[in-house]
């Protein structure tokens, strides 16, 4: 009978992340997960997006993790060759009133030192997408 010395309780991404930490300093890990399969509880439910820091407040906690959590994932990904796309995110004002929830975001986002972020102007919809008018 094998016998372990450090058991991790669920296979959502915090017990993998904290089990493939563990397990380069220690030998018998064990990732228990009550599923079929690994990430089918609240791994499974979250919104795909990888936040920036725009929608907090200059110098709140959220902001900070946010930009350095987001910078950090890529370079998981480029390290580890996981494959990935940088889509970016849209935020789009359709009334011209909402154009300063935009302008808002726009500097929240530059005080929290997000990166990348422009205005892009002049958009048509075409069926269901949005297309970039030069």
């Amino acid at each position: 009978m094998e016998t372990a010395n450090i058991a991790i309780i669920g296979a959502g991404v915090v017990g993998l992340a904290i089990a493939a930490k563990i397990s380069e300093k220690n030998e018998g890990v064990y990732v228990f997960e009550k599923n079929a399969r690994y990430g089918q509880e609240t791994s499974s439910h979250n919104s795909a997006v990888i936040h920036s820091g725009i929608h907090y407040p200059k110098n709140s906690l959220k902001a900070k993790l946010c930009v350095k959590g987001n910078s950090m994932l890529y370079d998981i990904c480029e390290e580890y060759k996981i494959p990935y796309k940088r889509l970016g995110k849209l935020t789009v004002a359709v009334e011209e009133e909402e154009m300063g929830e935009l302008e808002k975001l726009m500097k929240a986002g530059e005080e929290n030192g997000v990166e990348g972020l422009r205005f892009l102007e002049r958009w048509r919809v075409v069926g269901k997408v949005a297309r970039y008018l030069e």
